[in-house]
């Protein structure tokens, strides 16, 4: 990620830099990452700039949800959820943190993916961009700490673009799931690269069977090509890897 990677300027060498900006607040932050590799140096990133992170426990990442009570004896004002590599028990704490009164940040490689609106839904104060400057992030994070909200252009645009695109997903699996058995089968030997001959061949039923076959799955899928019955099982599968 862009954030954790991006090295400090060298000032003696630059007349025109500034000097990095710190947190005003030295504001103790829950600090929640699945990638401990990436969440390290985002971490160690923003320590250096004045702000306390707190790492969420591992056993919080369970079934048990954070209480007032914890949270209370954390003294956080404020948290910072790296969204991309969280694992599905993290998520369901995060999806926890609205019942909280705790402000929180989302940070993601791709802002417009809409795997993010549900946790958005949930309460997140805004979703922050993994290429956001280290000077940016710091302010942001004192002003939740301290009540002050956080700008987010272009949110309901964004929302739209994400309900849009999660209709549009939920039509795919809806076809997909209509597909039997044999005619998955027969479009994935196709999304490998088969043709119609050698799925014949490889299955051991009659070339024409596998032409109707594929004649079903085109109908199925709304699609007038086999190319684009294939294009839209990759999505299918990138959606299945996403998920």
């Amino acid at each position: 990620m862009d954030l954790a990677a991006r090295p400090e300027s060298d000032e003696s060498n630059d007349p025109v830099s500034t000097s990095p900006v710190r947190s005003t607040t030295g504001s103790r932050v829950l600090f929640v990452s699945g990638r401990h590799l990436v969440g390290d140096a985002i971490r160690v990133a923003l320590e250096s700039r004045g702000l306390e992170m707190v790492t969420l426990p591992a056993a919080e990442t369970g079934q048990e949800p954070v209480s007032r009570q914890r949270l209370a004896g954390w003294r956080v004002g404020a948290a910072l959820v790296v969204g991309d590599f969280l694992s599905a028990q993290q998520r369901e704490s995060v999806m926890r943190l609205p019942h909280l009164p705790l402000p929180w940040l989302l940070l993601v490689e791709e802002p417009g993916d809409p795997r993010w609106i549900d946790l958005v839904e949930a309460g997140a104060s805004s979703v922050v961009p993994s290429s956001v400057g280290l000077d940016d992030l710091v302010r942001m994070l004192d002003d939740l700490s301290v009540g002050r909200p956080v700008a987010w252009p272009g949110r309901e645009e964004l929302e739209q673009q994400w309900r849009r695109l999660r209709e549009e997903q939920e039509e795919v699996q809806q076809r997909m799931l209509s597909l039997s058995p044999r005619e998955r089968s027969v479009l994935a030997l196709l999304h490998d690269g088969l043709s119609v001959r050698e799925v014949a061949e490889l299955t051991g039923v009659r070339e024409g069977t596998v032409r109707s076959q594929v004649k079903a799955v085109l109908r199925k899928l709304a699609v007038s090509s086999q190319l684009a019955a294939v294009a839209q099982y990759d999505r299918w599968l990138q959606q299945a890897e996403r998920a």
